[in-house]
């Protein structure tokens, strides 16, 4: 008997493991408690951190106190950051350069961290305590069931049971000692596992239920005590019961997407069945959206897996309960559109959901809200704008259909005249109007007019110059006053109108303008598109095609920027940075440039063509901004890149986009032959200055004003109006930036007249410009609140003038935003004030332009070695090998299996 050995039984071995978890539960529940009643939440504020600065801090702010309604589970509280953290050093790789950065960064702690430190800090104090309690439960009986008996052999462990009558009663005491010990052991190793690991459970557990079940345990009072769902027995609840669970299972089998159960579900289905029907339902609404989706995952799940072969003996009798989790879907389905409901009074009920049969199964799958507002709501709508959408826009401008109107249609390349000849009539008339693609063309046909002594106004988004007895307007295609009469209409770049968002104001312009004489400038590609408008409303025209009286030649060599740059060039990118990085490198080598690009104020975009034309510099470095500006003496395009980002990817430039920038080259009049050259992709240039450009297949209209008539949501009557049937050539303009605006306001609850927001969602301004799309939502609040007066933009201080130039030009779109907006909704705002700061920001942009151009000049962020602009890393060659050296001596890959080249790498830090 002496090599008797004994081992815990596995039942032992977790019932101390539970009555260890329990009480560590229990203790981390009042953590919990305690940390939500005493600590507020943390904001980590590191904009003035720098992760190389050894001694450089992160802030931390208070962020307010703790709210339980804003957390479900308690893993979504404990994993929020608490106020401790650790300072970090460590290798960064980058993975397009293969370079590595030392970086020296702040890790903060999070909730859990903490309240775990707390934890095994208190129970290490209880743990004699605990295990003298456990002891209690020492008896004979307890001792020997405990525990399995076993020798070893040479074939390993045998085990057997001790007849205890047969051994002696000191024997019984050493056995007893045994076992005592190996529950000591068991308990200790338990005790010894982390604590995260015996708490594990509670983090699926709804933070609601912990925190009540701690202010019991501390014996406080639960400041946030909450209702619990219960049936109200009313007839909504009744009726939408009765109608989920006999269409449930007909639903799932006609709906895609939905998954079967899993294997381990089936394995625990009575389990998670009942969970679902004894659960605390509370009354957020965070609880009773997830408590929903959880139980449509179970009940979709069931009918899906039901009959499937190795699933059907398990779920066939659990129908009845599934039909109690159907109920309390239900029950919770009504609270949750009775809610809605108040602040949708004019949405449809259960009943008029019910008789649209359409809307059944969905009510069943995605609930009645969802139902609401993309079935019912949107089938109905569809009915009403079928009703109330002409079928040809052009019947829409009636006063226009009556007129007897003549078109000019200037067919022609760029550079080729069209314009020049159709503002020659404007000046010849005694009213007219000149409709422009850009506020700086427009500027320019104002000022060519009123240098003429021709009374011309400017009509733009951004402003407004009325000058008295003037009766020609000079305005931006979108800016057309429809109901005023003119002599003469200029339309210009009307290829435009394949645009899908800014392509209505043509298709607008051309089939509803008030004149008997109208001239279009067109590229070829739109002609016949545009003559089908024209036959279309009944009118009449006649085709005034334009040559180039330059010859435009490609030249083969490839440009080099160092050697190649000559006068009169306009050298283009796709993108700011790139074009201020180009003009440093020049001005390196003692060539002077002017710089246009897109975020460019339009005042200071004029003083930088102002140098070239006077001769005080040489060169333009432009983007894709020029393709359809003023007229400059540009001798020769150059393509320093031939590919160009469009907000969805980087993709090679077009036909159309080449031949418009490319006939810049040649100016009219001033030369006898226009150039272009490219750095890259020749054959790409070369073929698409003699490719026929393809041709316009479609126009663009815009959002019809009946559309507000209806009487639905707005943002549901556009995404209806947007995926409805077109008849004939016309396209839908896109509305998608449209719908992405009006959504904002819905969140910032924005209370305003469809017909407001609508107009606060189509104010132009740069909505993916975080300051000025921060200062519009602040605006459409003002407005909604009553305000009469708008807040004044406010320039931000920098320290750098490549920040500065930033800052400036924010500032420039954020006084333009004040007065659209002050325009539009008739508030208070001080044009000469907004005049006055926009003039002197755009010259203070142009002086940053002149005299810090070199602050923007690509260098080496090591050694401070000069860089081209179009150089692939911000590190030269030479400090790039260093690193690669210092890395590969961090990084000693650890050789496996014989293979060559089989290395593990990864980070080492360190802690300080």
């Amino acid at each position: 008997m002496g090599s008797v050995k004994c081992t815990l039984r596995k039942e032992v071995k977790n019932e101390i493991a539970k009555y260890i978890d329990n009480e560590f539960i229990n203790e981390t529940i009042k953590e919990i408690v305690n940390y939500i009643k005493t600590t507020h939440k943390v904001q980590v504020d590191d904009s003035e951190f720098d992760k190389y600065d050894i001694n450089s801090k992160v802030n931390l702010k208070d962020n307010g106190s703790f709210n339980v309604y804003d957390y479900m589970y308690v893993k979504d509280f404990i994993y929020e950051l608490s106020w401790e953290g650790t300072y970090v050093e460590d290798l960064k790789e980058i993975e397009i350069t293969n370079d590595c950065n030392e970086v020296f960064k702040y890790e903060p702690k999070d909730i859990a961290t903490v309240l775990y430190e707390r934890v095994a800090n208190i129970m290490e104090q209880k743990k004699g305590r605990l295990y003298k309690e456990f002891k209690k439960r020492y008896t004979e009986e307890f001792l020997f069931n405990s525990v399995r008996w076993y020798k070893r052999t040479r074939d390993g462990k045998v085990y057997y049971d001790i007849d205890l009558q047969e051994v002696s009663s000191d024997k019984k005491r050493s056995l007893e000692e045994k076992i005592k010990t190996e529950i000591g052991n068991g308990f200790k190793t338990r005790w010894g596992s982390p604590v995260e690991s015996k708490v594990s459970s509670l983090e699926e557990k709804l933070l609601l239920d912990v925190y009540d079940k701690g202010c019991r345990l501390l014996d406080i009072v639960n400041d946030y005590s909450t209702e619990i769902v219960v049936e109200d027995k009313s007839y909504d609840e009744e009726k939408l019961i009765e109608l989920m669970i006999e269409n449930c299972k007909e639903a799932t089998i006609s709906a895609k997407g939905i998954n079967r159960l899993k294997v381990k579900v089936v394995n625990s289905i009575d389990k998670r069945l009942d969970n679902l029907i004894n659960m605390n339902i509370y009354k957020t609404h965070d609880h009773m959206n997830l408590f929903l989706e959880n139980a449509r995952n179970m009940v979709f799940g069931y009918y899906k897996s039901v009959n499937l072969t190795g699933f059907k003996k398990a779920l066939i009798d659990k129908e009845d309960k599934i039909n109690k989790i159907i109920r309390r879907i239900a029950v919770v389905e009504n609270i949750l559109y009775k809610n809605y409901l108040k602040e949708n009074e004019k949405s449809p009920s259960i009943d008029d959901m019910e008789d649209f049969k359409e809307c059944i199964p969905w009510i069943c799958i995605k609930g009645l809200v969802w139902t609401s507002e993309n079935i019912y709501i949107k089938n109905k709508a569809k009915d009403e704008i079928k009703d109330i959408i002409l079928d040809n826009p052009i019947n829409e401008y009636k006063e226009a259909r009556e007129m007897k109107r003549h078109f000019y249609l200037h067919v022609g390349e760029t550079n080729t005249g069209k314009t020049y000849s159709s503002i020659e009539r404007l000046m010849e008339a005694e009213s007219g109007v000149y409709l422009a693609p850009l506020r700086l063309l427009a500027l320019e046909i104002q000022d060519k007019l009123n240098s003429q002594n021709i009374r011309c106004s400017l009509l733009t988004g951004e402003e407004e110059d009325i000058i008295s007895y003037a009766y020609h307007v000079s305005s931006t295609i979108e800016k057309l006053e429809l109901g005023t009469y003119y002599d003469v209409c200029v339309i210009d770049e009307a290829q435009m109108i394949a645009d899908n968002q800014r392509g209505w104001a043509w298709t607008r312009a051309i089939i509803g303008v008030l004149s008997p004489e109208i001239h279009i400038c067109m590229a070829p590609e739109a002609k016949d598109i545009i003559i089908k408008l024209i036959n279309d409303c009944g009118d009449t025209y006649e085709v005034i095609e334009h040559k180039r009286d330059t010859e435009l030649i490609f030249e083969d060599k490839k440009f080099d920027l160092n050697k190649d740059v000559k006068k009169g060039d306009a050298l283009v990118v796709f993108g700011k940075r790139k074009a201020l990085a180009v003009s440093a490198q020049l001005l390196n080598n003692n060539i002077k440039t002017s710089i246009i690009y897109g975020s460019l104020p339009y005042s200071t975009r004029k003083k930088q063509f102002e140098r070239f034309l006077s001769g005080e510099t040489e060169v333009i470095v432009c983007t894709d901004a020029i393709g359809m500006g003023v007229n400059l003496p540009i001798k020769r395009i150059v393509f320093l890149e031939t590919r160009k980002y469009d907000g969805v990817s980087l993709r090679k430039l077009n036909i159309a986009e080449i031949k418009q920038i490319a006939g810049r080259a040649g100016r009219r009049g001033m030369y006898n032959k226009g150039y272009v050259a490219t750095m890259a992709d020749s054959n790409l240039i070369k073929s698409a200055l003699t490719i026929e450009t393809k041709k316009i297949e479609k126009c663009f209209i815009g959002i019809p004003d009946s559309l507000l008539d209806i009487n639905i949501d707005i943002i549901d009557a556009l995404k209806t109006w947007s995926v409805m049937f077109v008849k004939g050539y016309y396209e839908k303009t896109d509305v998608t930036t449209i719908i992405y605006l009006l959504n904002r306001l819905k969140k910032l609850n924005i209370k305003a007249s469809k017909e407001d927001l609508l107009k606060m969602a189509t104010i132009p301004f740069e909505e993916n410009n975080k300051v000025v799309c921060e200062l519009w939502e602040e605006y459409c609040k003002m407005y909604s609140a009553g305000a009469v007066n708008l807040k004044k933009p406010v320039l931000k201080k920098s320290v750098s003038s490549k920040k500065e130039l930033d800052e400036l030009e924010n500032y420039y779109k954020s006084l333009e935003l004040t007065y659209s907006f002050g325009k539009n909704f008739n508030m208070m705002i001080n044009n000469r004030y907004i005049s006055s700061e926009k003039e002197d920001t755009a010259n203070k942009i142009n002086e940053l332009l002149l005299t810090n151009l070199l602050d923007h000049e690509r260098v080496c962020s090591i050694c401070g070695k000069k860089l081209s602009w179009d150089y692939p890393s911000d590190r030269c060659r030479v400090c790039r090998e260093m690193i690669n050296e210092a890395k590969a001596e961090r990084y000693k890959g650890v050789f496996r299996g014989g293979r060559r080249g089989n290395f593990r790498r990864g980070n080492r830090r360190r802690r300080v």
